[in-house]
Parts: C-alpha cells; structure tokens; sequence
C-alpha cells in the first residue's frame, strides 16, 4: 500500500513521475516532500527502516524530523536537487535501534508536476548492506595474514574467535583442544578491548599450556572493529633463561644456592618475621683445614669434599631452609621461622655431628669439622647485610677458638668490629697524612754505659685521640696488610735519621729497624732495602733487621734465603722476642743471625724468680758459643741492669734508660752523651 496526500492535479503529477511498483517496493525506499520539504510520500521501506509509520511523517518538515541534517549540512544538497540537479550522496550506516541496523545510498531527484516545474524532492534510498558486508568481508580477508607461519587468529570487539589461520589450526589439533584454550585466559577479552580502545598494539601476553608458553600480540584494526592475535612459541626461550636464571643463582660445583639467592631468600624472610613476628637465624661455616686437603690431595679432591659437605649440610636441615655456598670453603645455612638463639645452636651442633663421620676421597679417609657463627634476627640491626655480618663475625671468633667451634653473635663483637673498621680506616688515614712517625728508643752498651744504637719503633698520634697504642694499631696494620706501608715508611724514616746523625757525629750508631713476616714475604723485599739505603746514604753495616721466630713458620726455608740476601747488603740480622716461641732454639741454626735480644718477660722476672735468672744466663752463654750479640729488653730498674751486667749481657733497653723519643729528643739525648 501506498501512503501519500491526494492533491488531485498534484497526484497526477506525482503518478506521471514515479511508477507504482517503486513506490509499492519494499526493498527499496521512496520519501517525496515538496518545495518547502513537508513529506508527501513515506512507503513501506521507509517505515520498516526508520520505525516511523506514514501517520507520523506525512505532512511534517522533514528538517524538523531529522535535525542532524542541517548538521550534515544537506539542506543545501536539497536545494540544489530544487534547483533541478540529481545527487547521489555516499553510503552511510544507518541504525533504529532495537528494529535494524546497515547500510543504504540515496538519491535526490527533483520531483517535477505536470507542467515539468520542480514541486519537490524525491528521494530514493537504495539498501547497499549485503554489498557493504561483502566489501567488509573481502578487506578483511586482504588484512587477514592468512600465509603466516605462526599462529595467527581474528577476534571481533568481545573477543570472540572468528576467523584462524592454518598455523592456528595445527597448533590447536598438536594441543588437542580449542584454539581458544590456549588464549590467556580471563583477561583475553579487556586485553581486545583496550587494545581497540587504545589503538595501540599489545605484546609479549603468555599463556602456559600443555606443558608449553606461547606469547600473544594483540594488533588492532580499528577502522575493522577487529584484532589480529599473533602467536609465538616461546618455551625453548623460557626454558633457556629459566636455566641461565639457575646457574646465575647457584654454585656449579654443588649445586646449592650462591650468596645472590641466599640474600634474596634471606631478606624474604625478615621480612616475613617483620609482619608475623617470626625469628631468622643465619649460620656461617668455614671449613677447618680445607687448605690441607687442597694442597695435600689436589684440588680436584678438595672439590669432591665441598660436594660431600654440601649433601650432609642439605641432609642435616629442614625443608624450608637453606643451604648456601659463597665460595672456597664457606657455606651459610638460612634457618627460616627459627625459635630463637637457642635453637639456631642446637642447629649447629646438628651441622658439626654431620660433618664428623670421615669422607672417603680417592681412596683417602678425610675428615673435616667447620667453625659456625651463629646470628639472630633482633640481636643486631634489621636487614640481611647486618645479618650476615654478625654471623661471619662470629664465625672468625669461633675460627679463632680453635677448630669445629661454634660461636653466637653479640652486640660486644659488633661493637669490636666496628672498632677494627674505625681503626683500619683511621691508620690508613694517618699513613696519608704522615701522623705515624719513627720513634727511638736507646740501646746501651752495658760495658760502657753509653748509647750504642737505637731501635725504630713507629708511634702515631691521632689528631682527635692522642697517641695510639701500638698493640692497637700494630696489630690492626698486620691484618689489613697495612704493615707493607708502614714498615717502608719507618724504614726509610730511621736510614733518613741515621744518615743524618753520622754527618753530626754519630755516625757509629747503630739503628734497629723491625721486619714482619708480611714484609719479608715481599719478592722485592731486598730492593727496597738496597735502594732505601742509596736514599739516604747510611752505611749498611749500621742497619739491623729484626724479626721474630714467626718467619718461620710459614716457609722457613724460603725465609732463610731472603735473610742471606739482605745480608749481601752489608746490614745485620736480629732475632727479637727470643725465647717466647716454640721455635727459638730451631731459629739459632737455621736463619742467618747475628745477635738475638732476651724477651723483656724474662728481664722483667729478674731479681724476683731465682729461674728467670738462670734463663737469662742459659740464653747468654748460648749466644755466645754462636757469637751472637745479645740485647736485653725491657730494662727498668736498676737492679735488673746490675744482674745484667755481672751476667755479661752486651747491651739493653729500656725505660730505665729512656722511653722511645722522636728526632729532635734523641739527638738532644745524643748530644748530652750521657751514660749509665
């Protein structure tokens, strides 16, 4: 049916410009308005694809139906088609919501009455949404990478699958289930909505499955309301940095976790005792007499023996605690949830019965023991630095007691730690700045009574604390091997002097100069002597070298032969402290010597222990049957130099004489050439 205004002369007219069957179609729509663009005619088309029925539109402006086309300024397209043009306008969506929704072209034709006047607008409105899908379909297909090798899927704006390439298919029948089985999961569908929302591609998505990981990206088509998702199969890749990540994080020889993970786990678990209020222990162990072992069997073997170690540690624990190497012979043991400081022990113990049984190695029965420091969580400050600290604090402490000893962390060790720190940092300082001097000491010759020599002894004066102690810094010097410095510095300081007090007159006085065994350890030990000596221009046979029987016992041998070199040079060698070493005796024949001085313990002893007399007086008839030159240290009353003198010492030392002086107090000393 036909719904339109009769006119009477203006229906014929209307009859004569469009045929009955256009205007009866329902496939095609036909809207006729006259001049001033009411709407004469509305068929069954246009009422299906609007919703408005004839009634509602017939007689109405169409401007005032539809305001948007003034804003798509088409009432000028209207005008022109009043003027007599034809005009075809692009296709365009069109939705009713809730009725249908596509795509149509329309055509304005100008709608003539009989005498051929334009009377209004025709407008024919053609349904192109079959063609439209078509195009749709075949650009979509033309963006679809049909050809990919990889895994490639098309999904809609919800995320739904709607098309898979060949290699999507494959994969899905290798994996024996949907293709969308192996999308990730939940997040599958907002991952394509922000991606179309944002326009923007979305990478490097994996999702697990059957034992394999394929990564996603996500590539928007927006003008397609589409997104393509690429697959990569990226399981020999995790796997590959999976392992990289293992071997990054644990020791190759034994497989255990290395201090990186130890450290990792370690502040893991403060911070769970943090927040559950649970306790951390951390056990140090170092190996006693691994060294042996390395350097008796081999080191292969000493390798075989840090696995064996390794698997008794791991048997000797718990599940949930680790156990790590740090490297050479050290381990750490992390005891997570630990009860306290009591339990941690108790641990240890565990760890040293473990360790007992001997290990057989290439046909050798080892045995081996370690030292353990022990530190809790809450004895010393928060975190797994200070954790650690406090365990290999207590672990040198229990190395230092003796071998398979165990010792606890305390805020007293820490205090002592900190101290040696402050102590190396501030004589490091003080070397910089030359706050260490050489200061001398006399030594008398107890035939005359006059100044014969003089021992170097360096001093140090703080700027802040005054003069250091020298059992404070001379010890800290040793360990740090500081000693290397120091020792070249008094040496050159005291050869300095000497040269100078021979030009003022005091050229037969000998100087003394200590030599640790750090220093006689040096391969260019000798040089330096030889070109110190250049230096300063003091006679050789001037200069005597003390050291102590520990020389020997590291490499005696090799000792020996940096002794005989030195003493290529012209200068002396002097065994000090003899007497307080288990190897005293043993030193008299097998290092160079030249004189040796008595222990200041015995002299001190002297007038008050009838055997410390007698000792002095063995020590001074074995020197000389070796003509050695003997001193005396440690002279302090008169009454120790009278025994000294009827016992026929050569010379001493002492405070009874004068306590060490710098430069300018001993050549005032010299210059007043004072005797006892």
């Amino acid at each position: 049916m036909i719904a339109r205004i009769p006119t009477g002369t203006a229906e014929r007219g209307l009859r004569e410009t469009l045929f009955d069957a256009l205007a009866a179609s329902e496939t095609v729509g036909v809207a006729v308005c006259d001049r001033e663009f009411r709407y004469l005619l509305w068929n069954r088309f246009m009422e299906e694809m609007t919703g408005l029925p004839a009634a509602a539109v017939l007689g109405r402006n169409a401007l005032e139906i539809y305001p948007h086309l003034r804003e798509e300024r088409l009432e000028p397209v209207l005008r022109r088609v009043l003027d007599g043009e034809t005009v075809s306008l692009p296709d365009r969506r069109y939705v009713v919501p809730g009725v249908r929704s596509g795509w149509i072209w329309v055509q304005y034709w100008p709608h003539r009455d009989g005498d051929g006047a334009v009377a209004g607008v025709v407008g024919i409105v053609h349904d192109v949404t079959e063609r439209k899908r078509a195009e749709e379909e075949n650009e979509r297909l033309a963006a679809f990478p049909r050809e990919s090798p990889n895994p490639v899927l098309e999904c809609d704006g919800d995320g739904r699958v709607v098309y898979a390439n060949p290699a999507a298919v494959r994969l899905a029948a290798e994996l024996g289930t949907r293709i969308e089985a192996a999308l990730p999961g939940a997040g599958h569908a907002d991952l394509v909505r922000g991606a179309l929302a944002s326009n923007a591609a979305v990478r490097g998505v994996e999702a697990p499955i059957a034992g394999r990981v394929l990564s996603w990206s996500y590539h928007p088509h927006r003008p397609l309301g589409v997104v393509h998702l690429f697959a990569e199969d990226v399981t020999a890749r995790r796997a590959m940095e999976e392992r990289l990540r293992h071997e990054a994080l644990h020791d190759p020889l034994t497989g255990l976790p290395n201090r990186r993970l130890l450290m990792e786990r370690l502040s893991a678990a403060l911070d769970r005792g943090r927040r559950r209020g649970g306790g951390t222990a951390l056990l140090f162990l170092d190996l006693d007499r691994f060294k042996l072992v390395n350097d008796s069997l081999g080191h292969p073997v000493g390798d075989q023996l840090l696995a064996a170690v390794a698997d008794r540690l791991r048997g000797a624990v718990r599940p949930a605690d680790t156990v790590s190497r740090f490297g050479g012979d050290e381990f750490a043991v992390l005891l997570d949830g630990a009860p306290g400081a009591d339990a941690a022990l108790r641990t240890a113990e565990t760890l040293q019965r473990a360790l007992a049984a001997p290990v057989t190695l290439d046909g050798f029965e080892v045995f081996t023991s370690a030292s353990i420091g022990v530190a809790v969580s809450g004895a010393q400050a928060d975190g797994p630095e200070a954790l650690l600290r406090g365990a290999d604090a207590a672990m040198y402490r229990a190395k230092a007691r003796g071998p398979g000893h165990c010792e606890p962390y305390d805020r007293a060790l820490h205090a002592r730690a900190l101290a040696r720190l402050r102590m190396e940092t501030d004589l490091r300082r003080a070397l910089d700045r030359g706050e260490v001097t050489a200061h001398y000491q006399p030594i008398v010759s107890l035939a005359t009574g006059r100044v014969c020599g003089v021992e170097a002894l360096a001093r140090w004066r703080h700027p802040e604390r005054g003069w250091v102690r020298p059992d404070e810094f001379v010890p800290a010097a040793e360990e740090t091997g500081l000693i290397l410095d120091l020792g070249r510095r008094v040496l050159a300081e005291a050869c300095r002097h000497a040269g100078a007090w021979a030009t003022a007159g005091s050229g037969g006085l000998h100087v003394s100069v200590n030599l640790s065994v750090k220093q006689l350890a040096q391969a260019d030990l000798v040089e330096q002597v030889r070109r110190t000596l250049e230096e300063s221009g003091m006679d050789p046979a001037r200069l005597r070298l003390e050291v102590t029987e520990s020389v020997l016992v590291a490499d005696p041998a090799a000792a020996a032969a940096t002794l005989n070199r030195l003493k290529e040079l012209g200068l002396r060698v002097v065994m000090d402290d003899f007497g307080t070493g288990y190897s005293s005796l043993s030193a008299l024949h097998r290092l160079p010597l030249d004189g040796l001085k008595v222990d200041r313990s015995f002299v001190a002893a002297m007038g008050q222990d009838g055997r410390a007399g007698q000792v002095v007086a063995s020590v001074l008839a074995l020197a000389r049957g070796l003509g050695l030159e003997v001193v005396a240290e440690g002279i302090e009353r008169p009454d120790q130099l009278a025994g000294l003198r009827l016992l026929g010492c050569d010379a001493g030392q002492g405070f009874l004489f004068s306590p060490p002086a710098d430069a300018d107090a001993l050549r005032d000393l010299l210059a007043a050439d004072r005797r006892w």
